[in-house]
């Protein structure tokens, strides 16, 4: 609950200098000083270290906005901030044009992460400023997903580290009327975490979102498109390429192309969700990553292996022999190098996405054994297709034969050739195998 309260504990003239806030729900807190004459922001922010950022912006939105980003520095102890541009929904944007000094009480102890110091020339920026005279300036702040939500636990100096988007947002207006003035950011670290002065809550998120604060916002793209290439990766694909290899499932082609076009349906899926959520963060907005590249190319691969496998059906109708052919060899064998892409990509994918130790090394897992099951599967099937290779050839040898193309439907039994024999219009003669006529027939 954000409560508006006079600030007792500092003296009157030091008061009128500083405007803060309190989110009891997120046990964080936000106070700015403007000093006179220069266009310098003191800031201050304290939140629990179970979330892994947190950040103050200035602004009614995320487009065309400043943000000050802090988190763990890399020895765990310190805090790194990071000023950024935001030009839209996405992930704000490190920009070196803007300087920010930190004092010594910025620091991660303990559960509490504090961050102090002063913006250097930043009350105005690329498309927009902040009104120093006005007691409903538009502000916002966000907290950065925890590690109990399965992201890993950011500790780096880089001041452009990919921030993964927040689990908690709010807006608010501050005074920056009652901000302006002495203060510093000494003031600033010795407010009371209870006591607001100078703003209130602004509530636009709807009845579910009590004093304007949004709890337990999730990256739900990102989330999508890992749970449904994820299906793909170590459901759909190696029950498609157990359907697809040899001529032993050859008899089932209607499930072999529902599996297939299923499992198309669900890439794209996969593909549309994994674009939209690549929009939203710097480092995938140019779609230049290892991961989206393989991705693309396992994409037109599939699209690709769907014309092949069309293409060997109407050859099979057509020809007896279309399914040894060049084309199926070539469909067979790009049906298993596609899986193992895609079995590949979706562990590179969860290394980009900050996916937690735990959640990869399962998924490495679950790949390793899909993929044994898979070549133990394929194993016996090879055998298998093996000992009715070998019986069939013995029957021909033994003089029966199939009839027609592939023997499929037929089952005419014919008696070797050499075990007839005719003269004129006479009716043919049955004799034992490997006997000659008489004479008198020749």
């Amino acid at each position: 609950m954000v409560r508006p309260l006079s600030l007792a504990l500092l003296a009157p003239a030091v008061a009128a200098s500083v405007s803060n806030i309190h989110i009891s729900q997120l046990a964080t807190t936000i106070a700015i000083n403007l000093p006179p004459n220069n266009n310098d922001i003191n800031f201050y922010m304290t939140a629990p270290t179970y979330y892994s950022w947190v950040g103050l912006g200035f602004g009614a939105q995320m487009a065309n906005s400043l943000m000050l980003m802090a988190y763990p520095a890399s020895d765990g102890k310190h805090v790194t901030i990071s000023p950024r541009l935001a030009t839209g929904d996405t992930e704000p944007q490190f920009d070196r044009n803007y300087r920010v000094r930190l004092d010594g009480n910025s620091s991660v102890d303990g559960s509490y992460m504090v961050v102090s110091g002063t913006c250097i020339n930043c009350r105005s920026w690329a498309g927009g400023s902040l009104n120093s005279y006005t007691n409903g300036q538009p502000m916002m702040y966000a907290l950065g997903p925890s590690t109990a939500s399965g992201t890993s636990r950011i500790a780096s100096n880089d001041q452009g580290v990919t921030l993964q988007k927040h689990t908690a947002y709010g807006r608010f207006l501050l005074s920056t009327i009652q901000a302006t003035g002495y203060g510093g950011t000494g003031v600033l670290t010795s407010i009371n975490n209870q006591v607001n002065t100078g703003t209130q809550p602004v509530n636009t998120y709807g009845a579910n979102s009590p004093n304007g604060v949004v709890l337990g916002d999730h990256d739900t793209l990102g989330l999508a498109h890992g749970i449904t290439m994820a299906v793909v990766a170590l459901v759909l694909a190696p029950v498609d390429v157990i359907l697809g290899s040899g001529r032993l499932l050859a008899g089932f082609p209607l499930i072999h192309a529902i599996c297939s076009l299923f499992y198309l349906f669900l890439m794209i899926a996969g593909l549309g969700t994994g674009i939209k959520a690549s929009a939203e963060y710097v480092v995938t907005q140019h779609f230049a990553t290892a991961h989206q590249v393989l991705g693309f190319i396992a994409f037109f691969l599939g699209l690709l292996l769907l014309g092949l496998g069309i293409a060997l059906q109407v050859g099979r109708a057509l020809s007896s022999v279309g399914e040894r052919g060049i084309v199926a060899v070539a469909h067979r064998w790009g049906i298993r190098f596609l899986w193992l892409l895609v079995l590949i990509d979706g562990g590179i994918g969860l290394q980009l996405a900050d996916a937690s130790l735990s959640l990869i090394i399962g998924y490495i897992v679950f790949a390793g054994a899909s993929f044994l099951a898979v070549v133990s599967v394929l194993a016996c099937l090879f055998c298998i297709g093996g000992r009715r290779s070998g019986t069939r050839d013995e029957r021909n040898s033994a003089g029966i034969v199939d009839g027609g193309g592939g023997g499929l439907f037929n089952t005419n039994v014919r008696k070797s050739v050499n075990s007839r024999k005719t003269s004129g219009d006479s009716e043919p003669v049955i004799l034992p195998d490997n006997r000659q006529p008489s004479a008198r027939y020749e």
